[in-house]
């Protein structure tokens, strides 16, 4: 060799800090993308939850409008709109109107809420009819 001269030596870097880095990077996307992977389907289960809600409260209402529906159709309704309304009588049957001199009380009810408002006008119609009628 010539003389003393000194020949540089870059730092030689281990192999296993690398391995560990790298490791260690793998590992946190794996823990992240899991995580984001947990909350996303917890969202979904909630969503799906309140879908069923929604679809339960939908087939509710659909029984009672179905029932609804019956009731228009029955020979019962047509009969209480005939008296009713129209003060027919069947043959034989004498019309008696009550009338009364003391006053009318107030109404209080509350007026129905539009379906805007989050009323079903038909609810508010028909419930007391349907609720009177016998189930066979």
């Amino acid at each position: 060799m010539e003389g003393n001269a000194q020949v540089s030596r870059l730092p030689r870097l281990s192999l296993m800090p690398l391995l560990l880095a790298a490791a260690a990077l793998t590992s946190g996307y794996f823990v992240v993308t899991t995580a984001r992977n947990i909350y996303h389907n917890h969202q979904l289960a909630q969503e799906e939850a309140s879908v069923r809600r929604d679809i339960a409260q939908l087939d509710r209402d659909h029984q009672q409008l179905v029932a609804v529906r019956n009731y228009l159709k029955s020979d019962e309704y047509i009969e209480y709109n005939a008296r009713r309304v129209l003060g027919l009588v069947k043959p034989g049957e004498t019309l008696v109107v009550v009338s009364s001199n003391a006053p009318a009380p107030p109404a209080t009810a509350t007026p129905p809420l539009s379906p805007a408002q989050g009323g079903a006008w038909w609810k508010d119609l028909f419930a007391p009819a349907i609720a009177s009628t016998p189930t066979p």
